[in-house]
């Protein structure tokens, strides 16, 4: 009987659980069985793109049910949603459902995590609806992703970019950021930052890259829709020169080009927890 590229890789998936998963590993599988074929129609994107997105060793497939995430560094599905979970220590988990609903909660301590749901790649012409239920002090609360560049100048920080659209923050990350300009988008002012990463984590192996930031002349409330208009945040980095390279790529090393409404919390003091729901408002 022949089998699919998902499917084996699910065999194979599985069979590294009975040989090496911890504990809790076992227990993200069963709580959220990965579906063995990732159809076009969860992803928006044609088989090839099914296929490629497997390349990387922290993708977890496609899960169809609510789904705890806490190991170090996870990515994949849930329903249509895409989610990354990354962490160098501590303790912090990502749950999810299918809906875009989403809940991280963190315990305090020396170590650093981000992760929440989106899309697997970025998209300049998306617009993102998000509701926030619950925050208590994240460092932010922010739609977030990358763009890549191989065929640049590694060299050049332009090649790769980590781009941030802030939501809520208790960390002001302009003060380290060249300014670029102020803008209105949905009837938000958000000025625009450009800071730089030396030879830091990223979806490409260490590496150093650029961080673009917009942010709010202040923090958008809980329990509010809102939207986010990403073309606008794209046009106005490029007023300053600032440019993001290719969204919408497997060429990375690590993880995919992907955009999401991210939680990020760093050598956090306390416990916390930040939740909400994510989804593409120009769909709606």
């Amino acid at each position: 009987m022949k089998i699919t590229i998902q499917q084996a890789s699910s065999i194979l998936l599985l069979m590294s659980c009975v040989f090496g998963c911890s504990e809790t590993q076992k227990a993200e599988q069963v709580t959220a069985p990965a579906v063995a074929q990732q159809t076009a129609q969860n992803t928006g994107k044609d088989d090839k793109s099914v296929a490629d997105i497997n390349k990387f060793n922290a993708y977890t497939q496609h899960y169809t049910q609510d789904t705890k995430i806490t190991r170090s560094h996870a990515t994949g599905h849930v329903g249509d949603f895409f989610f990354t979970h990354w962490k160098d220590g501590g303790s912090a988990s990502l749950t999810m459902d299918t809906e875009g609903a989403f809940s991280v909660q963190w315990q305090g301590g020396g170590y650093n995590y981000v992760g929440g749901p989106g899309w697997h790649y970025g998209d300049k012409d998306r617009v993102i609806g998000y509701r926030f239920d619950e925050d208590s002090g994240a460092n932010f609360v922010t739609l977030y992703g990358w763009g890549y560049d191989k065929t640049m100048d590694h060299a050049n920080p332009a090649h790769l970019v980590e781009y941030y659209i802030l939501q809520r923050w208790t960390y002001d990350p302009s003060k380290d950021g060249v300014f670029g300009k102020t803008f209105v988008s949905n009837g938000i002012e958000y000025s625009t930052y450009r800071s730089i990463r030396e030879q830091k984590p990223s979806i490409n192996n260490t590496s150093t890259f650029y961080q673009y930031w917009s942010k709010p002349s202040e923090p958008q409330p809980l329990g509010q829709d809102g939207k986010i208009i990403f073309a606008d945040h794209v046009k106005a980095w490029s007023d300053s020169g600032w440019l993001i390279p290719n969204m919408n790529n497997f060429d990375a090393s690590d993880d995919p080009t992907y955009q999401v409404m991210a939680v990020e919390v760093f050598n956090p003091p306390k416990d916390g927890t930040a939740s909400g729901r994510v989804w593409d408002a120009a769909t709606n």
